[in-house]
């Protein structure tokens, strides 16, 4: 299904406690050919997206009864969806809680609602082109993590496994290509955020934390990602032949 514009349209869920700002941005949504479920609530947010799933999740934290913060875990553990958190909490740490918590996208109010449509536009295209990719499987330092690009799962050689978010394997996909060069940040928002007009350098160094905890790289001795002070980050880990 597209739209007018050729954009794929998605099913959006918007989870926001304010009515008039609800309905609003269902009808910037839906003029942009998205199909969209609003609640006002943290349970309903639940109930909703368990009854009928969503392809994006728009997430205000300062909810009513069940938190905003509980509703993404709650999210993450059942799957993968992505999710732009919009919040009235404005400072960098509250920003940072917020994609460390799994979000892919954090945007403060008050806000332009056609900054909102491209976010939404630009996550879509950043999941679609990272689950659609040709790249085959990815194999690094002789097997210890192997990454399914179409899937976003990984494995690693002691067994652990489970899956990247859209930006996470974005990130590790654009140094994997790379392996040895130094990318600075301002490349790698290119690949995590495609909104240049938007530099937010700490959405990059986030993405690298959540990738070393899942993964199990330490910044001080780095067998995957090493930083560059500065500069940006680095593949030290070898990329398997295919």
């Amino acid at each position: 299904m597209t739209t007018m514009r050729g954009m794929t349209s998605a099913r959006i869920l918007v989870v926001e406690d304010e009515p008039r700002l609800r309905e609003l941005l269902r009808l910037y949504l839906e003029r942009e050919g998205h199909e969209v479920t609003d609640v006002g609530d943290g349970v309903a947010a639940m109930a909703a997206f368990e009854a009928d799933g969503a392809d994006l999740v728009i997430l205000d934290l300062m909810l009513p009864g069940m938190q905003g913060e509980a509703v993404l875990e709650s999210l993450r553990d059942a799957g993968d969806v992505p999710v732009l958190i919009t919040s009235a909490k404005r400072s960098d740490a509250e920003r940072i809680a917020g994609l460390r918590l799994g979000a892919d996208d954090y945007l403060a109010k008050p806000f332009n609602p056609h900054e909102l449509t491209a976010r939404v536009a630009a996550i879509l295209r950043r999941t679609r082109s990272v689950a659609a990719t040709e790249e085959g499987i990815v194999s690094l330092a002789d097997g210890r993590l192997v990454l399914d690009p179409a899937s976003r799962r990984y494995t690693l050689a002691d067994g652990a496994s489970g899956r990247l978010t859209p930006g996470e394997a974005a990130l590790l996909l654009a140094l994997a290509r790379r392996p040895g060069a130094v990318l600075s940040r301002e490349q790698l928002i290119e690949v995590v955020a495609r909104r240049p007009e938007e530099v937010y350098e700490r959405v990059v160094d986030v993405h690298v934390a959540n990738l070393r905890k899942k993964l199990g790289d330490d910044a001080g001795a780095p067998w995957l990602i090493e930083t560059i002070p500065t500069t940006g980050y680095r593949l030290v880990a070898s990329r398997d032949p295919a």
